[in-house]
């Protein structure tokens, strides 16, 4: 696999058709600015980005500079999450009106008894895949895996995808050795050899990996799931079933505050790298430039359509059975609602 190329921070045409169509429904049905009073008055949410604070949260950053959300009666806390599946499980508990999570993690809180569902998608394309050191291994496909050590953050939703993704493949995952890893050491480990291949996320650690690689004098390689059959949703917006069905509205005005920004973040990246650094001022510019591109590219993948497809969605239920999880469910369409995503084709 080639490494990163600065060449790629290009924003595809894509990309710019999916901000232009996003910024005319902003113009035409966005709110008008409240007043310093109201804005006061404004309801207080809290929002789980579902890890560390980093260039795929800059719409919810540049939605409250720019006073999208409070336009909206809202006063946004976003706040550090700690892997999905327990993203998923403090939401459900009531710990936060909105998370960033994904499907696989609603549907395993779900499956024991919670009521999270997802209300609309910004990774559009799964953004996962598994990097390599080229100096060290060549992988090109699946089957290489077989041998190496793999190293993944324990609260990732791609350790119980795997051992499927795997099968599908052709390989069988006893040969490959899984470890499970605090997230914070994950690229670190990879970089200095103490594991052989690791997974590795487009708009998060992917520009951490290739910072740590250069640092060390080496090159990082990559190859994708979805480029290998595992075609799910990565991450996206979530809330409760009570807020969706009590305040619909505040649903409904969470998100189209929330896309606005991200449609702003992905026009202009270094503005919203500007934002994110005012709140987070140790952020690396150029980790965080790099993962807001990524997350435009990633939200541009279905032609600018943040609705989420029952196909798609019943695929990530279909890989949880086939690894041994979620036998007998049968509540995938009840894991997402697409009754307030503000703009998309419909699937």
């Amino acid at each position: 696999m080639t490494p990163f190329r600065k060449s790629s921070l290009i924003v595809p045409l894509i990309v710019v058709a999916a901000i232009a169509a996003l910024t005319l429904w902003s113009a035409a049905g966005g709110n008008s600015p409240r007043t310093a009073n109201a804005a006061a008055e404004n309801r207080t949410v809290r929002f789980n980005m579902a890890w560390l604070p980093q260039g795929s949260m800059a719409g919810i950053f540049v939605a409250i500079d720019k006073g999208y959300f409070a336009a909206a009666g809202m006063n946004v806390e976003p706040v550090r999450g700690f892997g999905g599946m327990r993203t998923a499980n403090e939401l459900d508990q009531g710990m936060f009106e909105f998370a960033y999570i994904d499907p696989l993690s609603v549907a395993l809180n779900r499956s024991k008894g919670g009521k999270v569902r997802m209300i609309g998608g910004i990774n559009m394309r799964l953004p996962a895949g598994a990097c390599f050191v080229e100096e060290r291994h060549r992988i090109e496909k699946p089957a290489d895996l077989v041998g190496l050590r793999f190293g993944a953050g324990q609260s990732s939703m791609i350790q119980a995808l795997l051992p499927a993704w795997l099968k599908d493949n052709g390989v069988d995952p006893a040969r490959v050795e899984q470890i499970q890893l605090d997230p914070a050491i994950v690229v670190s480990s990879l970089v200095e050899g103490r594991i052989d291949a690791a997974e590795c996320w487009l708009g998060n650690s992917l520009a951490l990996f290739d910072k740590a690689a250069k640092a060390k004098g080496v090159t990082i390689g990559r190859i994708a799931y979805a480029d290998f059959g595992l075609d799910v949703y990565g991450s996206g917006f979530a809330a409760r079933d009570d807020l969706i069905e009590k305040d619909p509205e505040a649903v409904r005005a969470f998100l189209k505050a929330a896309y606005r920004g991200y449609a702003d973040a992905a026009r202009d990246p270094k503005a919203a790298l500007a934002i994110i650094r005012k709140h987070y001022p140790l952020l690396d510019e150029a980790v965080t430039e790099r993962q807001i591109r990524e997350t435009a590219a990633l939200m541009a993948a279905e032609g600018g359509s943040y609705r989420l497809t029952p196909e798609k969605v019943e695929r990530t239920v279909t890989y949880l059975q086939a690894s041994g999880q979620l036998q007998g469910f049968d509540q995938t369409s009840g894991l997402f609602t697409n009754a307030f995503v503000p703009m998309g084709k419909k699937p």
